[in-house]
């Protein structure tokens, strides 16, 4: 038997190892231990009041800290049976649609692309590709700016709260706004351009895809779709959806009826192509026809960009704001449950709570897209690697991790992955 170690590998968002055991020339184990310290998340969320949950579930993660926010104050909602205003349900759109931008280019240009320029690092990025590297700054900004006006600061947004928004952006800030996002709008274009025309390993693996369906691409709240029309109300997630631990990693792991299943971009694209805009779903029809493979999930992030700039153009455009409070709503005595899931840019994200009659969380579940594709990107290694045994170990390594990385997996906050442990006859 011999063993091969790598050390941490940057441009993935988290620390995992990889553990791959091959008998007889064939794979026989590939195991995705993630190794980050337990951080207790929804056992620090449980004894706290209700107004308080959102602001402390939105430090999950900062790239993912916009969704966690509205989809936290969505489940304290349902739970407390506050109706929102259309205007609150539009802003929210609008701030998921930051967040998403934010995270696709902080993924695409910072953690992607350089293994497609042939360069090591985005900072040798920013010397061979200048250009490129000031689209993609250009675009985070873009993605701050619109969390930032629509809900007081570029990470960890505070004006989005139970009831609606602390404070509604000025007429002069969403136009402001309104002009950046035409600013990028030729930015989002060449970004697709860029990731279409990118040369990715050809792999299969078919799989179930399940997004959220309804009336918008990046906002709707109907139902949980498979595209093979296998649906169910986002409340019955749990009958569907099974959670569940590995041996010495501390994350979750989710299957369907013991089966892995793919949530994120493609899945999007490829559940809610009638959604898009029509400029976006001429792009995405090109790449239709290989959403099984989990490379296209790339460019299914960069189609996704323009989306959701052409969208945001189109709410902020012709949006007339009044000036409204929070709904009143009292909170009488009551041992209520609430459950809200929103897109994140990984895929569906659940937030699950219930409260005793004094307001006070007795129970907390937190479902992140990175949990539910853990599984198909352990199947995924398997299958795509079984016919590289041959070649050197760098090379297998350098596969592995541009598979991962296509997944865009955020297991915690921080920029290194992978370490590779071999063990083989």
């Amino acid at each position: 038997m011999t063993k091969l170690e790598l050390e941490h590998i940057a441009k993935i968002e988290g620390h995992a190892k990889l553990y791959i055991k091959v008998e007889g020339g064939k794979i026989e184990t590939v195991e995705l231990r993630v190794m980050e310290g337990s951080r207790f998340f929804e056992g620090i969320l449980r004894d706290r009041k209700y107004n308080d949950i959102s602001h402390i579930a939105s430090r999950i993660c900062g790239v993912c800290s916009v969704v966690h926010a509205i989809t936290s104050t969505k489940a304290i909602e349902s739970a407390l049976g506050i109706q929102v205003s259309e205007q609150t349900r539009i802003l929210r759109e609008v701030l998921n649609i930051g967040g998403i931008i934010q995270s696709h280019a902080l993924h695409l240009y910072f953690l992607t692309l350089p293994d497609y320029a042939g360069v090591d690092s985005v900072l040798a990025l920013a010397k061979t590709h200048k250009a490129t590297f000031d689209r993609a700054l250009r675009l985070k900004r873009l993605g701050n700016m619109i969390v930032k006006t629509m809900a007081g600061r570029d990470v960890h947004p505070i004006a989005c709260v139970l009831g609606g928004f602390s404070r509604i952006p000025s007429k002069e800030s969403i136009e402001s706004l309104v002009e950046e996002l035409k600013r990028c709008k030729e930015d989002a274009v060449e970004t697709v351009n860029l990731f279409l025309s990118l040369k990715y390993p050809e792999f299969k693996k078919q799989t179930k895809m399940f997004c959220i369906t309804g009336d918008k691409y990046f906002y709707s709240s109907k139902s949980v779709m498979c595209e093979k029309g296998e649906c169910f109300p986002i409340n019955d997630y749990e009958k569907h959806f099974d959670q569940y631990l590995t041996e010495g990693s501390p994350a979750e792991f989710a299957t369907l009826k013991g089966q892995s299943y793919l949530v994120g971009a493609m899945a999007r694209l490829n559940n809610n192509m009638d959604l898009l805009t029509p400029e976006s779903k001429k792009y995405a029809l090109r790449i239709k026809h290989m959403k099984d493979n989990p490379f296209m999930n790339i460019p299914a992030q960069a189609i996704e960009i323009l989306d959701a700039v052409n969208r945001a153009i189109i709410i902020l455009s012709n949006i007339e704001l009044k000036d409204e409070s929070p709904v009143e709503y009292d909170v009488n005595p009551c041992a209520c449950e609430g459950i809200a899931a929103c897109e994140a840019p990984r895929g569906i994200l659940f937030h699950k709570y219930a409260f005793d009659a004094k307001g006070y969380c007795t129970h907390a579940d937190i479902v992140t897209p990175t949990t539910q594709n853990l599984r198909h990107i352990e199947e995924a290694i398997k299958e795509y690697i079984s016919d590289m045994l041959d070649k050197r170990p760098d090379y297998v390594k350098k596969e592995i991790e541009k598979l991962i990385r296509a997944y865009d997996p955020c297991i915690s906050c921080s920029t290194h992955f992978l370490e590779i442990e071999w063990e083989a006859d």
